[in-house]
C-alpha cells in the first residue's frame, strides 16, 4: 500500500495522478521506500495456509520471523517485491482476505484512529490517502469525482496484473464507506484485473454487488453523495490530536528512508541471523549488495551522498551487537570475536576499546553487577 498525493475537493470533477517512477528512479530510489513488516506478517500467514511453511517463506523472501516480531519494523523494496511475487505465484489460495470491518486498522491504530474519527467520509478518505505511507509505499491510488460518483483506480507497482493488492485496498476503503454511511448499505461497484476468484473467496457480498473480473483496470466506485454526509460520532476535539499523532508517525517513517538506515538495518539482520557463520567484512558487503540487488560501487556511492562509508556502518552495528552478546549471552570473548568476523580476539578487543573505555571482559563484568 502507498500514500497517494491526492486531495478530495468538494464536488470538483478532478483527477490527481501521482507520477509513476521511471525505471532509473525506481532502481536508485526503490530501496529508500518501505512497507510495514505487518504486511509481510499477513503474507506469511496466508502463505502458510497455502502450504508454504515459514522457513520456506523466509528463504523465498529474505524476511525472517525474528524480524517480523518488531511491530514498528519496515521491509525494503527488494524484499517486498519478492513477497508480492510469491503471493502471485501461490494464486487465490494465498489471498489475504479481510473478513471483518476495518480489519486493517487494529494493526495500524494511528491510521485507524484518525480515519474512524472524521467529520465526513470525504475527510476520512483524505486521511487514509494522506497517511497510507504508514502501511507502505509501493502502489498508487488515483481519485476522480463527478456530481454522480466517486471513483478510486488502483495500480500496483509490483505484479500489476494481479488483483489481490487492489482488493485489499478496496476492502479498506469499503469498510470506511460502511462506517460513514450507517445505517444504509450502498452497493459498491468493484472491478479487478485478476481472474475470477473461487466462490468462497469472492468478495461480492462484502461490497454488496457482484465484482467484475478480468477487466482492464482495478476500480472502486460509489455515489459521490456519500462523501459529505455529516458523521454524528466524530469527536471534533480529539481530531487534531489524532492527526498530529499520524504526522509524527509518518515523520518517523520518512526519517527511516535514508539509504544508510536501510543498509545499517540489513547489516544488523545478517549479523544477528548468522549464528555460527563468520561475518567478515567482504562477505557481509557481498550479502548486503545481494539483498539490495545493487553493485558495490552503487552502494558506496549512495552512502557517500549521505556522508557515510560502509565500514563505519559495519563498525557501528558490530559494536552494538558485541555489547548485546556480552550482556545477554554466555559466549566467550573469543567466540563473540569470531562470530562478528574479527581476525583474532586481540583485534576484537582493540576494536571494542576504541568505542568504550574498558575491554570486552570488563564491560561484561560491569553490566552484570
Amino acid at each position: 500500500m502507498a500514500a497517494a498525493s491526492i486531495r478530495l475537493h468538494h464536488r470538483a470533477t478532478i483527477v490527481f495522478f501521482k507520477p509513476m517512477p521511471t525505471t532509473t528512479q525506481a532502481h536508485l530510489g526503490g530501496h529508500a521506500r518501505t512497507v510495514s513488516n505487518r504486511i509481510a506478517v499477513f503474507a506469511m500467514a496466508a502463505a502458510e495456509r497455502a502450504g508454504v511453511p515459514p522457513e520456506l517463506f523466509t528463504a523465498r523472501t529474505g524476511i525472517g520471523t525474528r524480524e517480523l516480531a518488531d511491530t514498528n519494523g519496515r521491509i525494503d523494496g527488494a524484499r517486498h517485491r519478492r513477497v508480492v511475487e510469491l503471493m502471485t505465484q501461490l494464486g487465490p489460495s494465498a489471498r489475504v482476505a479481510f473478513e471483518r470491518p476495518q480489519t486493517l486498522f487494529p494493526d495500524f491504530p494511528v491510521l485507524g484512529n484518525l480515519c474512524l474519527n472524521a467529520r465526513t467520509l470525504r475527510e476520512a478518505l483524505e486521511s487514509f490517502c494522506t497517511f497510507r505511507a504508514l502501511i507502505g509505499e509501493f502502489d498508487f491510488l488515483y481519485f476522480r469525482e463527478t456530481s454522480d460518483y466517486a471513483r478510486f483506480d488502483y495500480i500496483a507497482e509490483f505484479a500489476p496484473g494481479d488483483g489481490f493488492q487492489a482488493l485489499a485496498n478496496f476492502q479498506v476503503i469499503a469498510s470506511l464507506v460502511r462506517v460513514y454511511e450507517e445505517p444504509h448499505r450502498t452497493p459498491l461497484y468493484v472491478s479487478l484485473v485478476c481472474p475470477t476468484l473461487p466462490g468462497p473467496q469472492d468478495p461480492s457480498d462484502f461490497f454488496g454487488t457482484q465484482v467484475r473480473y478480468d477487466v482492464a483496470a482495478s476500480r472502486l466506485e460509489f455515489p459521490a453523495a456519500l462523501l459529505d454526509v455529516p458523521f454524528g460520532r466524530c469527536n471534533s476535539a480529539l481530531a487534531p490530536f489524532l492527526r498530529e499523532q499520524a504526522q509524527r508517525e509518518l515523520l518517523r517513517v520518512k526519517r527511516g528512508h535514508l539509504f544508510s538506515n536501510t543498509v545499517e538495518q540489513l547489516i544488523g539482520e545478517i549479523i544477528t541471523d548468522a549464528g555460527d557463520e563468520r561475518c567478515s567484512s567482504p562477505s557481509l558487503l557481498a550479502r548486503i549488495c545481494e539483498r539490495l540487488e545493487t553493485s558495490r560501487w552503487t552502494l558506496h556511492r549512495q552512502l557517500q551522498t549521505e556522508g557515510l562509508h560502509f565500514t563505519e556502518l559495519e563498525a557501528r552495528v558490530k559494536f552494538k551487537e558485541a555489547c548485546r552478546l556480552l550482556r545477554e549471552t554466555h559466549l566467550s570473548v573469543a567466540q563473540i570475536s569470531e562470530q562478528l568476523g574479527f581476525s583474532s580476539q586481540s583485534a576484537f578487543t582493540r576494536f571494542f576499546r576504541t568505542r568504550h573505555d574498558a575491554p570486552p571482559s570488563a564491560f561484561r563484568l560491569s553490566e552484570r553487577r
